[in-house]
Formats: C-alpha cells, sequence, structure tokens
C-alpha cells in the first residue's frame, strides 16, 4: 500500500486581510447582518473549527502511519538480514555433520590410517590409554562443534519466527492504521461540503439582504428626494454637465484615517466634518466654503435618488429629518456605498457605510462635485 505524504488541508481552507501602510486602500463594503445571516456564520465558525480540528486528527493518523511502514520496513530489512544468517548457519551446519559422517565411516572402514597410527604406536598400555582418550576427545570435540552449528541454526531460526511474527502484527497495524487514515479524510471530505454549503448560504443571505437595503435605501432617497423637492431643495444638475469629479480627493481623506474628532478642526491634528473636507479639498487646490451647509450649496448637485451618480471624491451631505435646509453633516463619497467623514466628538475619522445610514436614518439630502 502507497506511504502517505503529509499534506495540508488548511488551505483553503483560512482567508486573511493585509494592510500595507505603503498603499493606499479603497474600503471594503460594509457588509450587512441579520439574526439568520449571523446564526449562519456561528455555524460556519463552529463547522470550520470541527474541519481544523479533523485536519489535525489526520496529520497524527498519518504519522502513526508514517511510524509504523518505517518500523515494517527495518522488520523486513532484518528479515532478509536473518535468511542470509540462516543459509550461513545452515550450510555451515552441513558441512560439520558432512566432516563428522565422513570420520566416523572412516574409522569404521579403517581407512583413517592416522587414526589407526595413533592406536598402534603406542609405546606402553598406559600410553595406549592416553591416546584412546584423546582420540575420544577429538570424537566429541567434532560432535560439539556440529551441536554448536545446530544450535546456532536453531537460534536465527527462533529469531525469524519472531521477527516474522512482528512482521504480521506490523501489516495488521499498517492496514488498521491506513484504513483510520482513509476514514478521517472521508470525514473530511464531508465536512468540507457542510462548510462549503454553509458558507454559500451566507453568501446568498448576504446577498438578498444587501439589494433589500438597495432597495430600501432607494426608496428612502426617493422620498427624500421627494421631500426636498416640496422644501425647494437645490435643482439637480443635468448629468450631462456633472464634471468628472476628484477621486484624488479620496485617496487624500484616507491617509487620515483614525485621526480625532476635533470640534472646528480643519487639519491632521484634528478635523470636524467640514474642516476635513476644506482641508482635503484645499490639497488638490480647490477652496471649499467652510460649513457643510455651505458646501452644500456649491459644485454640481447630484439629487438623493440618484446615488449610481455617485463618484469617488463627491460630497455627500446630510440633513435632520432629511431636510435639505438643515444640512448638519458632510463626508467624502468612498465607493460601494461607502464614504469616509468625522462623524462626532470622542470619534475618529473613519469609513462608514452610506446606504446603510440611508437605510436607518433616511437623512441623505444628495451630493456635491467640484
Amino acid at each position: 500500500m502507497p506511504f502517505f505524504r503529509r499534506t495540508s488541508l488548511r488551505a483553503a481552507v483560512l482567508l486573511c486581510a493585509t494592510l500595507l501602510a505603503a498603499c493606499v486602500v479603497r474600503p471594503a463594503a460594509a457588509v450587512p447582518s441579520t439574526p439568520e445571516i449571523s446564526q449562519k456564520q456561528e455555524q460556519a465558525r463552529a463547522a470550520q473549527a470541527e474541519l481544523e480540528r479533523m485536519s489535525d486528527e489526520l496529520e497524527v493518523a498519518v504519522e502513526q502511519y508514517n511510524a509504523i511502514a518505517e518500523a515494517l520496513a527495518k522488520t523486513r530489512f532484518e528479515i532478509a538480514r536473518t535468511q542470509a544468517d540462516l543459509e550461513r548457519a545452515t550450510q555451515e551446519l552441513s558441512e560439520r555433520q558432512a566432516a563428522l559422517q565422513a570420520r566416523v565411516v572412516a574409522i569404521y572402514r579403517g581407512d583413517d590410517a592416522g587414526f589407526l597410527e595413533v592406536l598402534f604406536g603406542a609405546s606402553s598400555f598406559e600410553d595406549f590409554v592416553a591416546r584412546v582418550e584423546l582420540l575420544s576427545r577429538i570424537g566429541r570435540h567434532d560432535a560439539q562443534l556440529v551441536e554448536g552449528a545446530a544450535a546456532a541454526k536453531r537460534e536465527v531460526e527462533e529469531l525469524q519466527e519472531s521477527l516474522e511474527n512482528r512482521e504480521a502484527e506490523q501489516v495488521a497495524l499498517k492496514q488498521r492504521a491506513e484504513r483510520q487514515a482513509q476514514d478521517i479524510k472521508a470525514a473530511i471530505r464531508r465536512q468540507e461540503a457542510y462548510v462549503a454549503a454553509l458558507n454559500a448560504d451566507i453568501k446568498k443571505l448576504i446577498a438578498e439582504e444587501e439589494e433589500r437595503q438597495r432597495r430600501l435605501a432607494e426608496e428612502r432617497a426617493r422620498r427624500a428626494a421627494a421631500a426636498a423637492a416640496a422644501r425647494q431643495g437645490r435643482p439637480a444638475t443635468p448629468v450631462g454637465d456633472l464634471p468628472p469629479g476628484h477621486p484624488e480627493a479620496l485617496d487624500i481623506a484616507l491617509r487620515y484615517l483614525g485621526v480625532p474628532y476635533v470640534w472646528g478642526g480643519a487639519s491632521p491634528e484634528g478635523f470636524d466634518c467640514s474642516g476635513l473636507c476644506v482641508y482635503v479639498y484645499a490639497q488638490i487646490g480647490i477652496d471649499l466654503p467652510r460649513t457643510s451647509a455651505a458646501q452644500f450649496r456649491a459644485g454640481a448637485h447630484i439629487p438623493p435618488d440618484r446615488l449610481d451618480l455617485l463618484r469617488p471624491g463627491d460630497l455627500v451631505f446630510f440633513g435632520t429629518d432629511g431636510d435639505p435646509s438643515r444640512v448638519h453633516h458632510v463626508g467624502i463619497y468612498a465607493g460601494d456605498g461607502n464614504y469616509v467623514h468625522a462623524p462626532q466628538i470622542g470619534d475618529v475619522v473613519k469609513v462608514s457605510s452610506l446606504t446603510e445610514r440611508i437605510a436607518r436614518r433616511g437623512d441623505y439630502v444628495g451630493a456635491s462635485r467640484f
């Protein structure tokens, strides 16, 4: 069976957002949330955590498999080595047995002249007895050599049997570990499908909520436009007469994210809402009026029901109860339904959702382009 290789399963599975201080990044659109979306997101987080736990479990199982496979390979190497030792022991035993047998046969037939010379060359009976004892010892030594070779062979055979038993156990363990890893991999595939389904549900719910908020914002904008018209707000600039705008103003504004709100502030030490716009546009050579109400009356006017005409860098305005005659706040449009502004005392320059504010407060009264 093939060895498993360590794989990283979490890849796919992890997304990250990197902020580069040297780069100006367009703000991402605010993601809407509802109780249903929040519940699905919590389920998805729990499912993702379980997927990561299962991935860790698979890595442990794979490492166990690899350890068993390594031990099995070592056992098989030792079996091969003992097989060679067994062949040498068998050969040595055969040679010693053959030599002993040849000596016995030679003595029995009287072919062993040296043996007879030793016996009959004795000078006395005592010498004869001593020589017989010597030959007996030689015979016992030959027999001991044979027995030693046989014992060595038995020892090698026992070792080989032990190794073969160990091999069988390790093969079973390896098969069990592989089945376990395969089961975990199958469970991971099912969990990945579950996570993907949850993420698809979340994406669908978010898209539906975004569409609902968009329609709501458009409806609020239409109502605000109608109310503004009833209160004789600014007339809309014909679309063909709108200037191209200044997206570079947004790039400058984004440099000051995090600067604290300061009442009356119009410098990087601190900004109020209109002071931020005055300072940013001054950097591109455009002088704006100091107040948000005066800025609303300057430049080309984009009515509140034409969010589709907004471009990054446009100034967006808010009036109490959606009344254009009571403008009190201004920000710089950032694209994707967001704007940059200095909100209030105790806050900092930041990006907020224009569409969410329209849906929640309905006080958007239009935009100016310069």
